[in-house]
């Protein structure tokens, strides 16, 4: 699926993820970056618990491609 950004919206850089909480069914997550030793909030994702099994799906096959591309063959 080709993404399209009419709003030619900013990448995130970020180091991990520092909390997870599910409140009256919206998933928030807080990622963070690391600048001289020190974690800074850099986003702050909301997403409705009912679309996170199809984020999640998504995010690991994007993932399994990309390592399939970097791994040689035999």
């Amino acid at each position: 699926m080709d993404v399209i950004d009419p709003h030619n919206a900013q990448e995130i850089f970020f180091d991990g993820i520092h909390e997870v909480k599910i409140i009256e069914g919206i998933v928030r997550i807080v990622l963070f970056s690391r600048q001289n030793s020190v974690g800074v909030i850099v986003a702050r994702l909301a997403l409705p618990i009912s679309e996170l099994p199809d984020a999640i799906q998504a995010l690991v096959i994007a993932l399994t491609e990309a390592v399939k591309a970097r791994t040689p063959t035999s």
